[in-house]
């Protein structure tokens, strides 16, 4: 299958920020561009990992980060610059990068990531996150889940099935295309009791190999905005999930800043491996929660949406009655935003859209 052409953040957002932010973009990705071969992969990855950290402690000041933003894309062009006028770069061996569908892409991607997952992560904080960002928003998740049959689409490692086993379901199909990773969520299954009633499915999203109505609750958490086909994922959670049944879907909305900041460096990043800028991340000694979501973000391609977009898809597909989770542990840009964080429209607009809804 092949990915949906997505118009960059850049050309999206263009007329939201001041044309200093939009020119240092631009000129950082022509630089990346002009200076593709593999001897700048390693200045490159050292750049597009800074400027993606770079945000976490800019977007905590008090002000307006626009100008920051642009000076500090105007710095790393210049850096690169540097290196090629100066020789400052390393020849790397060219990892096997032979053509692969869209969706073995995301696959691999993730896959390669999530088996490098601690239990302390996959178990633990999994389980308190999830418990946490429930309860601030005043649901109950063991009342929510208590003996329900739940289908985790797109579980990925299956870290939120065994968080979901764990609040008291009945049973939990965790369906995914990623065959590494479901081989590695069946071994981490075996560490613990309530993941007995956990089965792990290997499918895509878009035909979900369950009946009709089969479904109390539907979790989806932060999948189907990487997929080639969001509304007909939506369509499919509402065939298999029961008449008046739950659909808890996690999907990023209007990002502002760190959304350009996100899709740029997503787009400089296409040409190196993607298995080399995670040995590189690697080699740094991140936790391997912090290693998910650097890739993620670094690489994962993304479809932004609208609130309100999501909410009218969703309609049309057949849900209603919407609750959207705007509370989070501290982390979350949507808890930042739900806490006054100044300037949180320039920096996170609309944040993540963490949406409970109803099967009509």
């Amino acid at each position: 299958m092949i990915q949906t052409k997505k118009i960059p953040a850049i050309y999206r957002l263009k007329n939201r920020y001041k044309t200093e932010v939009i020119k240092a973009v631009e000129n950082y990705l022509s630089i990346c561009r002009n200076n593709n071969s593999a001897v700048f992969w390693p200045i490159r990855m050292f750049s597009a990992l800074n400027l993606f950290l770079w945000h976490l402690e800019a977007f905590k000041k008090n002000k307006d980060p626009s100008e920051d933003f642009a000076n500090v894309f105007n710095r790393h062009s210049l850096l690169i610059k540097n290196a090629k006028e100066n020789n400052v770069v390393l020849d790397v061996a060219k990892l096997n990068n032979n053509e692969v569908t869209f969706e073995e892409n995301v696959s691999d991607l993730f896959s390669n990531i999530w088996v490098e997952m601690h239990d302390d992560i996959y178990f633990d904080e999994t389980f308190y996150f999830t418990s946490t960002r429930f309860k601030k928003n005043n649901i109950d998740p063991e009342s929510f889940f208590k003996n329900k049959v739940v289908l985790d689409a797109g579980c990925g490692s299956g870290k939120f099935s065994a968080t979901i086993a764990k609040f008291g379901a009945k049973k939990v199909y965790g369906v995914d295309i990623g065959k590494k990773g479901l081989d590695f969520a069946r071994q981490q299954a075996k560490k613990k009791k309530y993941c007995s009633k956990v089965e792990y499915i290997e499918s895509s999203l878009l035909n979900i190999p369950l009946d009709d109505s089969k479904v109390d609750i539907i979790w989806s958490n932060g999948v189907i905005h990487h997929t080639i086909d969001y509304k007909k994922c939506l369509q499919e959670f509402n065939r298999v999930l029961k008449k008046k049944g739950k659909l808890f879907l996690y999907v990023n909305g209007s990002f502002g800043l760190f959304e350009l900041l996100q899709d740029s460096l997503r787009i400089c990043n296409e040409d190196i491996p993607q298995k080399l800028f995670q040995n590189y991340i690697k080699s740094l000694g991140v936790n391997s929660g912090r290693l998910y979501w650097l890739m993620d973000c670094l690489y994962a391609p993304y479809e932004y949406k609208s609130l309100d977009q999501i909410k009218l898809w969703l309609n049309e597909t057949g849900f209603n009655n919407f609750i959207q989770l705007k509370r989070g542990v501290p982390s979350d840009q949507i808890e930042q935003i739900s806490q006054g964080l100044p300037y949180n429209k320039e920096k996170y607009d609309e944040g993540q859209g963490k949406i409970i809804s109803t099967k009509k």
